[in-house]
């Protein structure tokens, strides 16, 4: 064969080669890039929908519990006697 047939042969394989892995490491960037982007939504969306609520929430069941020391039944409050009856459960 034409040495020169054979150095343009190689020449393409080459730069075939090298185009290949570049566009590999560009789509390898891509999908890490889309997994971080629905990583991100999916957090945003849990924080919003879930934890903001269940804050909220316990704000108010807080304040609620520490209010129940000016309630005239205070001594006899079927509440703060369950809560009180049950301090492990708070903490777990």
């Amino acid at each position: 064969m034409n040495p020169l047939f054979d150095f343009i042969l190689a020449l393409i394989t080459l730069l075939s080669g090298a185009g290949w892995l570049t566009e590999r490491r560009k789509r390898r960037a891509e999908s890490e890039k889309a997994e971080l982007d629905v990583s991100t939504t999916f957090v945003k969306e849990f924080n919003e929908n879930i934890v903001k609520p269940l804050k909220e929430e316990l704000a108010k069941n807080r304040a609620a519990i520490n209010a129940v020391v000016t309630c005239p039944r205070y001594p006899d409050c079927p509440v703060v006697r369950e809560v009180n009856d049950h301090p492990s459960d708070a903490q777990s």
